[in-house]
């Protein structure tokens, strides 16, 4: 069991390694993590604005709109990477004179492919469940000023770690997902029917 393990460890490493699997997911896990995020505090702010927000209502709606995301993020990137990969794929066997239907590196790019769609399909639905949490334990008013506090303030995390990632500042590249996330808290609160119906 243990020299199986092992085995199975190293194939992954050398997947990763082939396929530069980390870069891309971390890429994946970014835009789905923004996207679920700022998808679920739209539709929270879009709800109190109108005045039909309940916890009910609240949790319902974005329990299905995060599984709905995170289900059209995972297929649309699993079909992109399919693509992506299999482009890499064929120039490593053109440079390899080489058919790699029998060996690691068709594996390899196959993995990548699942890899890369399950973590950009699994980031909006977890980071859509932080701004939904505060509706399960609180009343309506308060959670909603800790949902979007716990939504800026996630994206705030995700931009540091990131900025830690790639070496640059990390209180900058925070309020670089921050700011992002605030101008479109705003430009939802704007552009709401509410203000019209």
């Amino acid at each position: 069991m243990r020299d199986r393990i092992k085995k199975f460890k190293g194939e992954l490493e050398l997947y990763s390694r082939m396929t530069d699997i980390a870069s891309v997911s971390r890429r994946y896990f970014v835009i789905g993590f923004f996207d679920g995020v700022l998808t679920i505090l739209g539709m929270i702010i879009g709800a109190h604005m109108a005045g039909e927000a309940s916890s009910r209502l609240i949790l319902s709606a974005g329990v299905a709109t995060a599984l709905a995301l995170g289900i059209s993020s995972s297929w649309g990137a699993f079909e992109a990477e399919r693509i992506e990969q299999k482009i890499m794929k064929d120039r490593k066997e053109r440079a390899l004179l080489i058919n790699s239907k029998e060996c690691s590196i068709d594996r390899a790019h196959r993995f990548a492919a699942y890899v890369s769609s399950i973590i950009h399909g699994v980031a909006p639905i977890v980071a859509a469940f932080i701004p939904l949490l505060p509706y399960v334990f609180l009343p309506i008013e308060e959670a909603f000023t800790v949902a979007v506090s716990l939504g800026f303030a996630s994206l705030f995390v995700v931009g540091s770690i990131m900025g830690r990632v790639a070496k640059f500042n990390i209180v900058l590249s925070g309020l670089r997902m921050l700011l992002a996330g605030i101008f479109t808290a705003l430009l939802v609160t704007i552009l709401s029917p509410s203000h019209f119906i």
